[in-house]
């Protein structure tokens, strides 16, 4: 037992110096913030969802980050001359990253429980966040140990965490009421969230709904016991029984290293070594697709929201009397214009992050590819793909308002966004888990800011000017920039974010060359 209370104040530790403790209070402030912000019906019809698909999967991929991080750091290996095996050890970790969860959620349900229903509200979604986390988390730990780099890991648990998401998210909203949609775990979480919080009775009823918390409570063990099952494999062990290239094969080349061998394409032919990087690219996305994933990803979202947010409107309408039809703006702001950029510069920026860690960047200075070219690269692509992806998001999803000059001004600011994602990124975090940390403050300015600018009264969302996203939504109709002509919109956006870009420049510069 003593060994497992060193194991959890070591991990408590570890979640405090990278960041993650500090980023779960700020996001507990600002969502309790927005909670108190919105009208009383918007904020109880909202509470739930935030609180299934924010803080309760909140510490999910900070598990694999961690994970990861660990078997660059070699600290797997280390672990094997320590009494905490690496299944007790991934234990700890799945309640460490559930406590944040708990924590950040106590004051959201606080200043949204119902009247006379503060402790009853409490104890039932403080119970569902923490079902689900746990659920979540160990399915990612455990995925995440099947995996050898966080690409990979990415790509393994989509599959597996967008139905623990999605169906839940079904029975929330009341488009679908079937009993098969308690065959999936995280279902029973929701439920709890949602008694708690909006006394609303779902399926099954009875003796039903006891049989289904039982069940889910039993697949959370279970869950836990699979991962640290694979976590008593260490990355060194798993290397060595598939990770490294076989016998006589020469292992394959990073961009570094191809950009080193010479910006040759044959005889007499020379390649930039810019082009030799796109090249490479290219053909790696074969081996890693996640970038290739996020490209196309646009499409399905788009989808997924022309035909799902009208039913959703009209379970707000229905079963809490909140018409969103007026905040249409607000709402293609946050789930598609700046949802997208931050969607495409978050996996540009962990790929710059693995780079890091794998020392890429130490090769780069003895290469013919210099780091500025490398990083011109980076966020060029992040650049491109977010257009790309506007492009096809903002007609497709139905939720964006007419082609007019103020639109073409905004998705072209709100591109911007992607590149400066990589650059705050590359700035502030100097491995995987502190650039999850990044991701996630970025992800939710994206979400309160379209909200914030609609929201907040008169000249005080004027201090929002510092933040380049800000732009994009002000040639919006409905928000306070939509009289303004497009074009002066568009020169204080590109202003904004020059100067954004020259001060994370200035601090990556700093940081990588010190």
């Amino acid at each position: 037992m003593n060994r497992l209370a060193g194991a959890f104040a070591l991990e408590a530790k570890v979640l405090w110096r990278y960041g993650v403790v500090a980023i779960a209070a700020v996001l507990a402030a600002l969502w309790t913030g927005l909670l108190l912000a919105l009208p009383a019906s918007g904020a109880q019809a909202l509470v739930p969802y935030l609180l299934f698909l924010d803080t309760a999967g909140f510490g999910a991929l900070f598990a694999v980050a961690l994970l990861m991080f660990e078997r660059v750091e070699g600290t797997d290996a280390a672990r094997a001359v320590t009494p905490v095996s690496p299944g007790e050890a991934a234990l700890v970790r799945v309640g460490a990253l559930a406590l944040p969860a708990v924590a950040m959620a106590l004051p959201m349900i606080a200043v949204t429980a119902p009247q006379g229903r503060l402790w009853g509200a409490l104890g039932h979604a403080t119970a569902g966040v923490a079902l689900t986390s746990v659920l979540l988390v160990a399915a990612c730990l455990g995925l995440g140990a099947l995996t050898r780099t966080l690409q990979g890991a990415l790509l393994a648990t989509a599959p597996v965490i967008a139905p623990l998401v999605a169906v839940p998210l079904l029975h929330l909203a009341g488009v679908v009421q079937s009993p098969l949609l308690w065959a999936v775990p995280t279902t029973a979480g929701a439920e709890l969230i949602s008694r708690g919080l909006t006394a609303r009775d779902g399926i099954p009823e009875g003796p039903g709904w006891a049989v289904a918390l039982v069940y889910a409570v039993v697949s959370a063990t279970a869950l836990c016991w699979w991962a640290a099952r694979q976590s008593t494999v260490t990355g060194e062990e798993r290397a060595g029984r598939g990770g490294r290239p076989p016998a006589g094969r020469a292992p394959r080349r990073g961009p570094a290293a191809r950009a080193r061998s010479g910006p040759y394409a044959g005889p007499g032919r020379r390649v930039h070594p810019v082009l030799a990087l796109a090249r490479y690219e290219l053909v790696g996305g074969r081996r890693d697709p996640l970038l290739l994933a996020v490209a196309l990803a646009p499409l399905p979202l788009a989808l997924v929201l022309r035909w799902a947010y009208p039913a959703i409107a009209e379970y707000l309408r229905s079963a809490h009397g909140f018409d969103p039809a007026p905040h249409a703006c607000a709402v293609f702001g946050a789930l598609v214009l700046l949802h997208v950029p931050v969607m495409v510069g978050s996996v540009v920026a962990l790929r710059v992050t693995e780079d890091v860690d794998d020392r890429v960047l130490l090769v780069l200075r003895v290469s013919p590819l210099s780091l500025p070219a490398y990083f011109g690269f980076r966020t060029g692509t992040a650049l491109l793909l977010a257009l790309v992806g506007l492009a096809i998001a903002v007609p497709v999803s139905g939720l964006g308002p007419q082609v007019s000059p103020g639109l073409v001004t905004a998705v072209l600011l709100a591109a911007l966004f992607a590149p400066l994602v990589v650059l705050a990124t590359a700035a502030f975090a100097g491995n995987k888990v502190e650039a999850l940390v990044v991701v996630k403050g970025v992800a939710a300015v994206s979400v309160l800011v379209p909200v914030l600018l609609w929201v907040l009264p008169g000249l005080w969302w004027s201090p929002l000017l510092v933040l380049p996203p800000t732009w994009s939504l002000l040639a919006l109709p409905g928000y306070p920039g939509d009289a303004v002509p497009p074009w002066t919109v568009l020169l204080g956006g590109l202003v904004t974010a020059a100067a954004a870009a020259l001060a994370l420049i200035r601090r990556m510069r700093s940081r990588l060359l010190g």
